[in-house]
């Protein structure tokens, strides 16, 4: 094999530049016309805070900014300019998206061949834009740049936030490396500001310091500690902006914003276990992306007595080890190995995801760190097979494996151009990903296959019954196929899911629209905008009802009624019973009504008068059903004032069990709930899993056995296995 003579200084940088140009063209040119998928929609094409420039100042301070349902929130204002800029340049055409992604990528790749020529290959003497780490650096960042697993990021367009923030992350690293304090404090706080990850940015700065030091000045950990001054000025300046982030976020994110983010029944430990082959398999796909999906339906691991546990966390152990061990003679491996960890650790250590793994998660891991680690691979594979030309191997090799991933991620780009493709592509590799099902259906749907769309949808509600969305989509089928009362059942099944969501209100709306029901149809819509003031369609639903008076008499009560049995919202209800009460102080319907929503508020002081109302109009109409029911509320004793809500109680619960780690105040937060409904669901489940947390098995195995029954019943598939698996552990 003849040496290949290399370029070196600017012209390998532009050599460099070039190859990753044609690289990412042969890669993405067929992708400018990717649509808006999945997140996306929520968060851009349907998104109203977007489409104005002027909305920029409040992107950093609404957290529901970001996204179109309330019950999701995040403060990510850079993230959100870049959406603006691009809604104000192109609309909802995606072409403008697509090109500021590539640009982001293309960066990103740029700084990672400059950090790993510069400051993190070894031995040190080869480093420079002359020297020859140039060569293994223009290989790992080509390895990054080009590698199918991060083709999502770049595909995706609500995925940018990864390629954003580590494109000011690592700008940022690379200012502070070379003391350039100001930029990187800038670039960090933007970073910061586009995604929460970046807080790992101080520790990734101090263990390159450690991992590169200078060991004949610092030969010990307690000699390197005594000379901490010199590192004063980054780390005052990074932690300050770490500290200044997390005191923003707290001050202007709701208490519940982790919550809302947790999938349902994972606590921290399970979701802790499950990163471990987590970590393991996005090696696996940067290494062989053969399971690329658009959403994976990657199990939780929630046992440690489960090979994949506890197997994956002896690999992970074992490649630690060997990481620590190769610290003196190859840093660029220990260094690699941290990056890879320490940048993962925000999503995939102790804080519940609603996925376990996603394909954009790993894309700050692979930058510096898995990418590196292939170099040095192919590096140490090219110095056995052949020294003498290790060069010239090293070269052959990291190109055969770039061209080998330009035909890859082509077609990757070919089935994100398709909706039906990339979908269907994901039930393949995901299928028991219930989500994954019902977008395909929406895909078949979406082109007049409703005969598809059913299988779809139908296949969907049989692997996941408890998502409302599913519902929500079969109430629109049955609707087009001219079946208004199936389309009424479903969409009551979604409201009954999900009552906090304003969409569920919506489709009820529609439904009922459908069938002339349109004072009901009307309060379902009403509910959908108290729900979400920014929500048009129930606004442009009420204008086509027309002459629909909202205050009359019949139309309050059914938005009483609405918000009472159908978003399970007593004091919405009270507020339009007692309007029903102003216009006519004797409304039979709403005097009975409102008792009972004082009642399901938690205020049975003030409902005492109400029943008694109640008790004498019934009397008065000879109404013997209703007068017997009053009695017996009236017979019953008085109870305390303080109010009682499920759903704050609820909330106060999942706060103390999995924010503030007190299991035992949580477990009497969720009695509490559970004596007013012995039988919700939720509470049912938190309970017992705050006695497993608090070491009180023997009272947790019946709340679990209680559980099982519930799951049964409503054919939850998902917590019937988890619960199955706890119930067959042994206590301790």
């Amino acid at each position: 094999m003849m040496p290949v003579t290399v370029p070196v200084g600017r012209k390998f940088t532009y050599l460099f530049f070039a190859l990753l140009a044609f690289g990412l063209a042969v890669s993405y040119s067929n992708g400018f016309g990717i649509g808006f998928y999945f997140d996306d929609t929520y968060g851009i094409a349907n998104n109203p805070a977007i489409r104005s420039l002027r909305n920029i100042p409040s992107f950093f301070v609404n957290p529901h900014a970001i996204w179109t349902e309330p019950t999701q929130v995040d403060l990510r204002p850079v993230l959100l300019i870049t959406y603006a800029v691009n809604y104000a340049i192109s609309g909802v055409q995606p072409w403008s998206y697509h090109v500021l992604n590539l640009i982001l990528h293309f960066i990103a790749s740029v700084l990672v061949f400059i950090a790993v020529r510069d400051h993190i290959w070894w031995p040190a003497s080869e480093r420079g834009a002359d020297g020859a780490a140039r060569i293994p650096a223009a290989a790992a960042a080509l390895f990054f740049a080009l590698a199918p697993l991060n083709s999502q990021p770049v595909n995706y367009i609500w995925a940018r936030s990864a390629l954003l923030c580590v494109t000011l992350y690592l700008g940022a690293f690379l200012a502070f490396l070379r003391h350039r304090w100001t930029l990187g404090s800038m670039l960090f706080a933007l970073a910061l500001l586009t995604k929460a990850i970046a807080v790992t940015l101080p520790v990734i700065f101090l263990v390159h310091d450690f991992v590169y030091r200078d060991r004949s000045l610092y030969p010990t950990i307690k000699s390197y500690i005594r000379d901490w001054q010199r590192l004063i000025v980054s780390l005052v300046l990074l932690g300050f902006l770490d500290i200044a982030y997390i005191g923003y976020r707290h001050f202007f994110l709701p208490d519940w914003t982790a919550t809302a983010r947790m999938a349902s029944g994972v606590t921290p430990w399970i979701w802790f276990m499950s990163q471990w082959s987590a970590l393991l398999y996005y090696v696996r796909l940067f290494i062989w992306p053969d399971g690329l999906s658009a959403d994976h339906d990657f199990p939780a691991a929630t046992s440690l007595l489960a090979t994949r546990a506890w197997g994956s966390l002896a690999v992970l152990l074992l490649w630690a080890a060997f990481a620590l061990k190769a610290a003196r003679r190859y840093p660029q491996v220990t260094f690699a190995t941290a990056w890879f960890f320490l940048t993962l650790a925000p999503e995939s250590s102790f804080a519940p995801l609603a996925e376990v793994i996603n394909d954009h998660r790993p894309y700050i891991a692979s930058s510096l760190g898995l990418s590196v680690l292939l170099a040095w691979v192919i590096d140490r594979a090219a110095a056995l097979i052949a020294q003498r030309q290790r060069q010239t191997v090293f070269i052959a090799a990291s190109l055969i494996l770039c061209a080998a991933a330009l035909p890859v991620n082509r077609y990757r780009t070919w089935q994100w151009s398709d909706s039906l493709r990339i979908w269907e592509d994901t039930t393949r590799k995901s299928p028991n990903n219930g989500r994954a099902w019902m977008n395909t259906g929406l895909a078949y749907m979406g082109r007049g296959d409703l005969v598809s769309a059913r299988r779809y949808f139908e296949r969907a509600r049989d692997l996941t019954p408890q998502y409302a969305w599913v519902y929500m989509n079969l109430s629109v089928l049955e609707t087009n196929e001219g079946h208004p009362e199936k389309a009424l059942a479903q969409a009551q099944e979604a409201l009954r899911l999900r009552p906090d969501v304003s969409m569920t209100h919506y489709y009820l709306g529609e439904a009922l629209e459908k069938m002339g029901r349109a004072n009901e149809a009307a309060a379902a819509y009403q509910q959908a905008i108290r729900l979400d003031p920014r929500y048009n369609a129930p606004r442009v639903a009420l204008a086509r009802l027309g002459k629909f008076d909202p205050q009359s008499e019949s139309a309050m009560m059914s938005a009483g009624l609405h918000a009472l049995y159908g978003g399970r919202d007593p004091n919405a209800a009270i507020v339009q019973f007692r309007k029903v009460l102003e216009k006519n102080p004797n409304h039979y319907g709403a005097t009975f009504q409102l008792a009972k929503a004082l009642d399901q508020a938690g205020k049975p002081n003030d409902a005492r008068p109400v029943w008694e109302q109640v008790l004498k109009m019934a009397e008065e109409n000879k109404d013997k059903d209703t007068a017997n029911t009053a009695r017996t509320r009236l017979a019953e004793p008085a109870v305390a004032s303080a109010e009682f809500s499920q759903e704050e109680t609820m909330k106060k619960g999942l706060d103390l069990l999995y924010a503030r780690k007190n299991p035992n105040a949580a477990a009497a937060e969720f009695r509490k709930l559970l004596v007013r409904n012995p039988n919700h669901y939720g509470a049912t489940f938190q309970l017992a899993a705050a006695l497993d947390q608090a070491g009180i098995k023997a009272e947790a195995r019946p709340i679990w056995e209680k559980m099982l029954k519930l799951a049964e019943a409503t054919n939850d598939k998902e917590t019937l296995k988890m619960v199955r698996d706890r119930l067959a552990r042994r206590d301790q």
